[in-house]
């Protein structure tokens, strides 16, 4: 039984459904991408892991950032400079964040580790072992689990005649020092040795393996010192050949070992305990009889410091990088076997004056590597480098979404077919307003600010509205200042920014994640999710000299966290959806949502408050409202399946639920509300379900039979469409997606009905 609030507060109707269930799976329209949103560094962002070298002179690697969910990429360069990418990490069981580059096998199958990422329970992850084949397909060989087995591999695998696998891992094991493992061909795991502490602690680097199945390394620490030198056998009896005492032979070796055919170990130490009092870092040899040689030290004041990982060249020289003396930029080194020190080049910084290098590569007379920074769009790139010093670029990683990615917020069209809308993320990182021209030209009308405090506004979570000037409006939901509380915005056809109104996050509203309206005379019209007396979100105005007025604050049963876009009709009375709140909402986010009348005066009404039953619950986008005054929507949760409806609600506050979605193929969870044509029929979009779970776009008749017009695949053509769409003369539908596209940036789309 329904409980009614008083009159004074609420008119709450009943709700009746829609008996029938016709469900139209076939595709009844064409899409079109009109354009696809780059994201941060999509091919990969901080090629700092080493390179291998295929016969063919193709080149491998791993990024740590970039890539469709930000936890690094493998991929491959070819000798023309192209490159692929051979798999994106989730960050999830697949692993996440590679430190370390990857080794292959005679049948071109790649092998890596993660730092992150795996299946632990409550984290994210303690890091795994993959192999990835030719065809991009990933295998988790391992998931550590942070415990006895290991945890936060930074350095990579080697492989034996037999395709067993070898690494180390920075912590677990034991005593959390770290342990050396072993996976054999069939997959089994083993700790080979597990560090305590006076036998080492923390090895960062990997390992090399002489002929006989000895292993070797180093770690960062030990009870005795600083870092050590081991030995492993094949039967897991290890031996300490070397422990640093901070001096001057240096401190914390990090990278792995070279191993020459005489049998001699090359390695780096960084600067000594007592920050460069005798070393910023040497170059050592260590001999099979265990003598410990210094073959060159960084002074202190030098050109470089801090030396990384080394490669060695047929007649014994060895090259690696160190830091400036700024530790900004980097030189590329070579030290020959009698200590004589070359910088042969000095890396370039980007614009923050940053640029940090990965592991050289030696491979026929030439040095490759790797940076996270500098380059030609700042996120790096892989060099050649002769032995001389001379460079060139192979390949830069791609800008890091200057042009927006993750749209969130549907689209308007002017007269002459351009469609304008905004971008959640990207540009300086706070996102852009954009504009995008019948033939699928992007234009940046404006580039919000990086930091969640720019005066300028943050983060557009909503759209845009246009004036008969050609004046766009919108909001964000953060930024403004140190309130953090989001802006309403003016933006010029020529691109220049006003900010109307900064939100302090009290009283006044806080966080606007709905667009704005506007009436004959400029003023500006829209909600705030949060803020107000209640702090359950407000109704509010802002004149053209930026004066805001808050017509209505929500407290509960009224509603609470207004989303969606703002209604007017002819007599001036606003309408909208609130997200929670209604006949249960006591706390902010107690209820499911609402949909509500405000009067010119001030006056709420509440139209329907919504149970999370079988007429929905949780609407989330604005609202379409026909000629006889009845209000067309979409509600996020409830229905029959629980994976949201279609609904319409009369004058009188009479709920119908259209077309419940079953979470199938016609759609679930749609969030962005729709839009009408003159026979009534509405269109909108489900992010999820659909033939691949990437969402739909869907149709639903006056009588509640729904037609799926374009199921999402996740890929080039977009997916996960969240925002409603857009609808012209004819009968074509425009929208966004936040994900998808060429580069996993989310797309804007076309729908055109099979019919024109």
């Amino acid at each position: 039984m329904l409980k009614l609030l008083p009159a004074s507060v609420a008119r709450i109707g009943t709700f009746c459904l829609t008996a029938a269930l016709a469900i139209t799976h076939a595709q009844t329209a064409t899409e079109s991408v009109l354009y696809s949103f780059t994201p941060s560094s999509p091919n990969g962002g901080g090629g700092k892991s080493g390179l291998i070298r295929d016969s063919k002179g193709n080149l491998y690697g791993t990024t740590s950032g970039g890539g469709k969910y930000n936890s690094g990429v493998v991929y491959k360069v070819d000798p023309s400079g192209n490159q692929t990418v051979l798999y994106r990490f989730t960050g999830g069981a697949d692993g996440g964040i590679p430190y370390a580059g990857v080794t292959q096998d005679k049948s071109g199958n790649l092998y890596g580790t993660t730092y992150y990422g795996g299946k632990a329970s409550g984290t994210d992850g303690w890091g795994v072992v993959y192999r990835l084949d030719a065809a991009g397909h990933q295998q988790v060989l391992h998931t550590f689990t942070g415990g006895a087995d290991g945890a936060n591999p930074s350095a990579g695998v080697i492989l034996d005649p037999s395709g067993n696998l070898y690494g180390t891992t920075y912590l677990g094991g034991i005593y959390n020092y770290g342990v050396v493992y072993e996976i054999d061909a069939a997959g089994n795991f083993t700790v080979l040795c597990t560090f305590t502490g006076p036998n080492g602690a923390n090895p960062y680097g990997g390992l090399v393996r002489d002929s006989s199945g000895n292993l070797y390394g180093t770690t960062e620490g030990a009870t005795a010192g600083p870092g050590t030198i081991y030995m492993l056998n094949p039967s897991g009896v290890e031996t300490v050949l070397y422990t640093f005492q901070g001096q001057a032979d240096g401190a914390t070796p990090t990278g792995t070992l070279v191993r020459d055919a005489n049998g001699n170990l090359y390695g780096t130490s960084e600067e000594d305990e007592g920050g460069c009092e005798y070393t910023c870092g040497t170059v050592f040899q260590l001999n099979p009889s265990g003598k410990f040689t210094i073959l060159y030290s960084f002074p202190f004041g030098g050109v470089g410091e801090n030396p990384a990982a080394l490669v060695q060249d047929p007649d014994g020289n060895l090259y690696g990088v160190a830091e400036s003396v700024d530790f900004n930029e980097s030189v590329v080194f070579k030290v020959t076997l009698s200590g004589q020190e070359t910088v042969l080049y000095t890396l370039p910084i980007d614009a923050a004056g940053y640029n940090v290098p990965g592991r050289l590569l030696y491979a026929n007379g030439l040095l490759y590597g790797a940076t996270t920074g500098a380059g030609a769009n700042g996120t790096g790139e892989v060099y050649e480098l002769t032995t001389s010093g001379s460079p060139t670029t192979l390949y830069n990683f791609p800008a890091a979404g200057v042009n927006g990615y993750d749209p969130q917020a549907g689209l308007i069209r002017d007269a002459a077919g351009n469609l304008y809308g905004t971008t959640y993320d990207g540009g300086t990182i706070g996102g852009v307003v954009f504009r995008l021209n019948p033939a699928g030209r992007e234009t940046i009308l404006f580039d919000f600010g990086a930091l969640s405090t720019t005066t300028t506004g943050t983060g557009p979570r909503a759209g845009v509205v246009m004036d008969s000037s050609g004046n766009l409006y919108g909001t964000t939901e953060y930024g403004g200042g140190t309130t953090n509380a989001g802006v309403v915005y003016k933006l010029s056809p020529a691109g220049q920014e006003t900010v109307l109104y900064t939100f302090t996050g009290y009283t006044d509203g806080s966080t606007p994640q709905g667009g704005v309206i506007l009436d004959a005379s400029g003023n500006v019209y829209g909600t705030t999710y949060t803020g107000g007396t209640s702090f359950a979100g407000v109704v509010f105005k802002v004149s053209p000299a930026g004066q805001e007025t808050v017509l209505y604050a929500f407290h509960g049963p009224d509603g609470s966290g207004p989303t969606g876009n703002l209604l007017f009709d002819s007599a001036g009375n606003l309408y909208g959806t609130t997200y929670f709140g209604g006949i249960s909402g006591i706390g902010s986010e107690q209820g499911f949502g609402t949909v509500y009348k405000l009067d010119p005066a001030g006056s709420e009404t509440v139209l329907y408050s919504f149970t999370g039953l079988a007429d929905g619950g949780n609407p989330t986008g604005g609202l379409a409202r026909d000629s006889a005054g009845n209000l067309y929507g979409t509600a996020y949760a409830g229905g029959l399946y629980n994976a949201g409806v279609v609904f319409k609600v009369d004058p009188q506050g009479l709920e119908t639920v259209l077309y419940s979605f079953t979470g199938g193929t016609d759609g679930a969870y749609p969030s962005g509300g729709v839009v009408l044509d003159s026979s009534g029929n509405s269109y909108g979009t489900a992010p999820y379900g659909g033939n691949a779970n990437a969402g739909v776009v869907f149709g639903v008749d006056p009588q509640g039979r729904e037609t799926v017009l374009y199921s999402f695949t996740g890929g080039a053509d977009g997916g996960n469409p969240a925002s409603g769409v857009i609808r012209d003369s004819s009968g074509v539908l425009f929208g966004t997606t936040p994900t998808g596209g060429a580069a996993d940036g989310g797309a804007v789309f076309r729908i055109t009905p099979l019919a024109q």
